[in-house]
């Protein structure tokens, strides 16, 4: 069967300007099994036989991106597309990097150095697709299965473990048995992995249609040493209902964290986080949907207040949608639904949003009166934020009563 993918006309052009230089030039891996899903691939990458100089030289614009490795960056209408030269790696003595790349003018010494059967493909217009490793069979079959001998390539690069969960999980297919059996043989090294790339492949399970497949980081134990806390979350008791609400809340990269750590105290969940090297305001928004989601809130309107008070709006918003994640999670594991509780978070949600097109006051900031309006009154130190926080206190309960002249008037009976 043909295969025809329509290039982009900055990667034609950049491939025909190499084939029309006597050499060889190939779109390939992602952007080529992307296409062939009928998704619009991120970016291009090319491959070619030319070296690195040579790019340079065919090109007005370029840039060094990992020249080393043969890796040149060329511009093109504001556009960047790497064209790296086929190689051979040397030995991974370090389980991450080759320790030195040979060029090579064979595609197939470049494509057969590649993860995966379905990245491991190239096209151009001139040959058409080349597919030495049945990718297109796995992409039928929807599998994730090595170029090759999966231990080979897991002991080369141990990220790629994760890549396949990954994969597996942004597609909805299955990882080969072999592939599988390899990630449990090797799947202790993965601490040769630093812990930003661990979280970037995480964060990418996590963010997929199927996140619920976070559990195979537990299951093959790669997760056993490096994240023992997550490890224990996904694998313990009340695992499945963590994945699904992880599933069913919405993909929101701090949502999805608080969902799969909520088997987690916030200080473990925190502790986690850390350990994945996570940004601080994800971390911190995570600490506090798992510190707050569980108190409950009485359906009044200076309840409510109180709560944006404590909470703030985004994170309420935050709250709301992981409460309800994890209804629909318990109503899918015990068959019984709970219309009482989701009455409830409807109940609030009106509320919330009824203060907040009204423009009711919850924080300091929006009364009606300052720290230099309480120091003219003859306050002063301690006393003012005293003061002010006692005002705010009242208006939380009556929001009417934020007028200066009102405010002013209630001190002296705080």
């Amino acid at each position: 069967m043909e295969f025809k993918i329509e290039l982009p006309e900055d990667v034609k052009y950049i491939i025909s300007e190499i084939e029309r230089k006597g050499l060889q030039a190939y779109a390939v891996g992602g952007c080529v099994r992307d296409t062939l899903l009928g998704k619009t691939p991120d970016d291009w990458d090319i491959t070619t036989s030319a070296l690195p100089a040579q790019i340079k030289s065919f090109f007005k614009k370029t840039i060094d991106t990992g020249i080393a490795h043969g890796t040149v960056t060329v511009m093109l209408n504001g556009n960047g597309y790497e064209v790296t030269t086929y190689r051979i790696d040397g030995e991974y003595k370090d389980g991450r990097h080759p320790e030195s790349v040979e060029f090579s003018v064979r595609l197939t010494d470049d494509l057969c150095r590649r993860d995966f059967t379905i990245n491991a493909m190239a096209y151009n217009d001139t040959t058409g697709l080349v597919d030495e490793y049945e990718g297109i069979k796995d992409l039928e079959n929807k599998v994730i299965r090595c170029v090759g001998d999966p231990v080979a390539r897991f002991t080369e690069d141990a990220l790629r473990m994760m890549r396949a969960i990954r994969f597996s999980a942004q597609l909805g297919f299955d990882i080969d048995p072999s592939t599988y059996q390899a990630i449990l043989t090797l799947a202790p090294n993965i601490n040769k992995v630093s812990m930003e790339r661990v979280c970037v492949e995480f964060r990418k399970t996590i963010m997929s249609d199927n996140p619920e497949l976070c559990r195979l980081y537990a299951e093959t134990g790669l997760f056993k040493d490096i994240l023992p806390v997550l490890n224990d979350t996904l694998s313990g008791r009340y695992a499945r209902r963590i994945l699904l609400t992880t599933k069913y809340i919405k993909k929101i990269p701090a949502l999805r964290f608080a969902a799969i750590l909520s088997g987690c105290t916030p200080e473990e969940a925190e502790k986690t986080l850390h350990l994945l090297k996570m940004d601080n305001k994800t971390t911190d928004i995570v600490k506090k949907i798992l510190q707050f989601h569980k108190e409950d809130i009485s359906e009044t309107e200076p309840a409510v207040r109180e709560a944006l008070h404590k909470y703030g709006k985004e994170l309420m918003d935050y709250i709301f949608e992981f409460l309800f994640a994890e209804i629909q999670a318990g109503e899918e594991i015990t068959f019984i639904t709970n219309p009482a509780k989701r009455k409830h978070i409807l109940t609030l949600k009106r509320l919330c949003r009824d203060i907040l097109d009204r423009g009711d006051c919850f924080t300091l900031k929006d009364l009606d009166i300052t720290g230099n309006d309480l120091m003219e009154y003859g306050l002063s130190g301690a006393d003012i934020g005293k003061t002010m926080n006692n005002l705010l206190s009242v208006v939380i309960e009556n929001p009417k009563l934020n007028d200066k002249a009102t405010l002013i008037a209630l001190i002296d009976n705080l």
